[in-house]
């Protein structure tokens, strides 16, 4: 199964269309070396249509910007989601936390994502949400997984080294994958 697929199985299981935003085509996707996992799509990625650290938005600026920094190209990313659909207000413009059965929903569908990818070399968990699919994912691939900050603005203006650390976690799995 290729991303397109996994997308369009998602969409088809949990009847949604546009709230499950796709890949941005940017990206290496399934040749990616690195597979960035966050929390949830937000209101601009819905937007959009794609989970893009070009989206108009203060969390994909910050997280490009890290990347950028820490030297890792577009070529080796895949950027993709825990819980894969928009989980905010019917208005479509503020997202609210993933819970427990949001995630446990959504790892369902992260099987399916790793086996896409041929050489995936290490897997980031981006956020508390994200965190918690660690354990099921050291039982479905030999990737290596890390952690790291979300990029939001909440967590970066409330941590000063979040953005810091961020890039050099980010060099350090370029440096040793």
């Amino acid at each position: 199964m290729n991303f397109a697929d996994l997308i369009s199985q998602i969409r088809k299981d949990r009847n949604l269309t546009t709230e499950v935003p796709g890949f941005d085509p940017k990206n290496g996707n399934e040749g990616a070396k690195y597979l960035f996992l966050l929390e949830a799509p937000g209101p601009r990625a819905v937007q959009t249509g794609k989970i893009s650290f070009e989206n108009p938005d203060p969390s994909a600026r910050n997280f490009g910007a890290q990347l950028v920094e820490a030297g890792i190209t577009r070529d080796e990313i895949a950027i993709w989601n825990i819980v894969p659909w928009y989980i905010g207000n019917e208005t479509g413009t503020s997202i609210r936390a993933a819970t427990g059965a949001d995630v446990r929903a959504g790892i369902v569908y992260l099987v399916a994502l790793v086996k896409s990818m041929p050489n995936p070399r290490c897997i980031i968990l981006v956020g508390g949400a994200a965190r918690k699919a660690h354990m099921f994912l050291s039982r479905v691939t030999t990737a290596r997984i890390v952690s790291c900050h979300h990029p939001s603005s909440r967590v970066v203006n409330t941590n000063p080294q979040a953005a810091k650390e961020n890039i050099e976690l980010f060099r350090f799995v370029k440096a040793t994958t």
